[in-house]
């Protein structure tokens, strides 16, 4: 039997894994066996005579008579029967064998990189379980007494990457190449509500894509690169260096200044993406961390977790919508 989530009568502490329980053989009730030898017998032994039944009592007490909810076993918060993780702490409600493989998980190094599950009893069996930490366990520390719990409510979009990428930060120093910001730049740390880097590191990318177009645009509206573009393609090097010997100093130094830019934008772009991660990781501790020391209260604490972290849609719309005004900007020049 399981008791894992439920409290021992003489000291109302939760049971939690690898501990001694002692169960009493006649009502079924659970203790800490510490607790059983202070007291040297069974808490509810005076109601033995009644027929007492832990199991019955322990559901009538927890679930109030209302069938349609379920207790979660870390934390004691109750939570709707259809419900697949604690409302309050995250933790998997329903006990399967894929639970049991996320338990095992967390003793291997590597553990962290199940996201997918088996269907939970109870439910349709053609629905598969999603897993928002990753198999990794909600109480987790992923530095700085940061639990993957809070990180999870935190980030709220794609957490199964971030607590996978967070934790092994955490645990080997080794973060993942992230795409998505490689792409996007400093949009995508505003995207993320790292407003401070993402503000300087976009504004940056901005002078350098507002330059990069008005130059574009005057090379291809030049004929005399049209040459020295067909010759390069044609791998004439005679003919390249003639037409290059050709250009006007000023075209020279555009042409130069292009070539460039087009460099810096890639090589700044790599790093953007390589550094991404581990960027976000340390602006979710500091910001949990803020929250934590600032707020005492849970309720409130998750409710600013929820209000501080996640997304800026509308930013992005935006930052998007301004990235076609600046490809078009040099059009209203000529």
């Amino acid at each position: 039997m399981d008791y894992i989530g439920n409290k021992c009568p003489v000291c109302d502490k939760y049971f939690h894994a690898n501990e001694d329980i002692v169960v009493c053989p006649e009502c079924g009730t659970p203790h800490h066996r510490e607790c059983y030898n202070e007291k040297s017998n069974c808490f509810y032994a005076d109601k033995h005579k009644d027929g007492f039944d832990y199991q019955q009592n322990i559901k009538e007490d927890t679930l109030n008579g209302d069938e349609n909810l379920i207790v979660c076993k870390n934390c004691g918060a109750k939570n709707v029967d259809s419900a697949f993780f604690c409302s309050k702490c995250s933790s998997v409600l329903h006990e399967t064998d894929n639970n049991l493989q996320n338990a095992h998980d967390r003793q291997n190094p590597n553990y962290g990189t199940s996201t997918f599950g088996t269907p939970h009893s109870g439910t349709n069996p053609n629905v598969i379980m999603f897993d928002p930490l990753a198999g990794v366990s909600p109480s987790a520390d992923l530095g700085d007494g940061i639990t993957a719990g809070e990180t999870a409510k935190f980030v709220k979009q794609n957490t199964p990457y971030f607590i996978t990428v967070f934790s092994n930060i955490f645990r080997y120093n080794k973060s993942r190449f992230n795409f998505c910001a490689m792409f996007f730049g400093g949009g995508y740390l505003l995207f993320r509500k790292m407003y401070k880097v993402g503000g300087i590191i976009t504004a940056i990318q901005a002078a350098m894509t507002i330059l990069y177009f008005y130059l574009d645009y005057y090379i291809i509206s030049n004929n005399a690169y049209d040459k020295l573009l067909e010759a390069s393609t044609k791998n004439d090097y005679n003919a390249t260096m003639l037409y290059l010997s050709q250009l006007p100093q000023t075209e020279l130094l555009m042409l130069f200044l292009f070539m460039m830019l087009v460099f810096m934008l890639f090589i700044m772009s790599v790093v953007i993406g390589g550094c991404a991660n581990r960027m976000y990781y340390n602006h979710t501790k500091k910001q949990i961390l803020k929250i934590k020391t600032s707020d005492d209260d849970t309720k409130n604490r998750s409710e600013l977790f929820t209000k501080k972290g996640g997304v800026n849609i509308p930013l992005a719309i935006s930052l998007w919508v301004s990235y076609l005004v600046l490809s078009y900007l040099p059009v209203f020049f000529y």
